[in-house]
């Protein structure tokens, strides 16, 4: 007899688990990795476009700083810098206004800067600044030459041809003395234009008188009229009138002069107001307004335009304006009859 057939397969079984539903251990969530702790970042984690993103960002800076950088380098250094157009004023004066040396950068030169800072010295008209970019820069100048020296105060002020004044000077030195009457100027500033119509008129008539003119011509005088007067080296007075015909009466003074001189007439002046004369009046005769001429005193008429020196002259009337100072090369200035 065997114990224990008689038992059901439940008690066989005392301490073994029951048979049920099955069950697995609890696994706790898995956290997100994070940068740094070793892990893989899985597949669509936005982590990677953002380093990627990162990347580009530091690629461009770095770009752009050596694009940056690149103008500054030794290779736009100026090699020369070239001063063209200067007479009076020196080079080293010129440079120093622009700034600008060999050996500094190319893209440091600002050619509007330049040419602003050299027309601020009275002494230049106009400036143009050329860079044969990357090694040479050229600065050509106008000079603004003394054409008039107007007589001011205890000397004189010299004038370019616009009528900007250049500078204060003891003597007129190469420019044409000019003397304006009943002058009032409130102020004389060199680098501006004077004040005065009669002064810009006179610098005008000193400008353009003819080359054969001008090296007889020792002044200009402007009346209280606004008429321009010449005076001549050997003394003569040409009345030349105003701006009205006057480039024209002008071109007729060397040829007028030419015939007083060689028909040896002391002449004490000569009037080209008149349309179609020449009124002479010789030297030492001081007619009234509408008095006889009388023989030895009496205004010569001259035809116009002038003849030849054998031609004769024919007698007339002339009258005269009112008695004017002359220009000597320094003050004071002598009154002619």
């Amino acid at each position: 007899m065997i114990l224990g057939r008689g038992r059901s397969a439940r008690q066989d079984r005392v301490g073994e688990p029951e048979e049920g539903p099955s069950r697995r251990p609890a696994v706790p969530p898995a956290r997100p990795a994070r940068p740094g702790d070793g892990a893989v970042t899985p597949a669509g984690s936005p982590v990677g476009p953002r380093l990627v993103r990162l990347a580009r960002f530091l690629a461009a800076t770095c770009v752009l700083c050596a694009v940056a950088a690149f103008p500054g380098s030794s290779l736009f250094n100026l090699d020369t810098v070239a001063v063209r157009g200067n007479a009076h004023i020196s080079g080293a004066d010129i440079l120093r206004r622009v700034g600008i040396a060999p050996g500094d950068n190319a893209f440091r030169v600002n050619t509007v800067a330049i040419r602003e800072r050299l027309r601020e010295d009275p002494r230049i008209a106009d400036a143009s600044i050329v860079l044969a970019f990357p090694r040479n820069l050229v600065v050509s100048v106008r000079e603004r030459d003394p054409v008039a020296a107007l007589a001011f105060g205890d000397g004189y002020v010299l004038l370019g041809a616009d009528g900007v004044a250049i500078a204060r000077a003891p003597g007129p030195g190469t420019a044409l003395p000019l003397v304006v009457d009943r002058l009032d100027l409130p102020w004389v500033q060199a680098g501006t234009a004077v004040p005065s119509p009669s002064v810009r008129f006179g610098v005008t008539v000193a400008a353009t008188l003819p080359p054969r003119l001008r090296s007889d011509v020792i002044g200009v005088r402007v009346d209280a009229g606004g008429e321009v007067v010449l005076q001549a080296r050997d003394g003569i007075w040409v009345k030349v009138g105003g701006s009205d015909g006057l480039a024209d009466r002008l071109a007729m003074v060397p040829g007028v002069l030419a015939a007083v001189r060689a028909r040896g007439l002391h002449a004490q002046y000569v009037d080209l107001r008149v349309p179609g004369s020449v009124v002479v009046m010789p030297a030492g005769a001081a007619p009234q307004d509408g008095a006889t001429p009388t023989p030895g005193g009496a205004p010569a008429t001259v035809s116009t335009p002038p003849t030849p020196p054998d031609a004769a002259p024919a007698g007339g009337n002339g009258q005269e304006n009112t008695s004017h100072r002359g220009i000597q090369p320094g003050p004071p200035h002598p009154v002619p009859p």
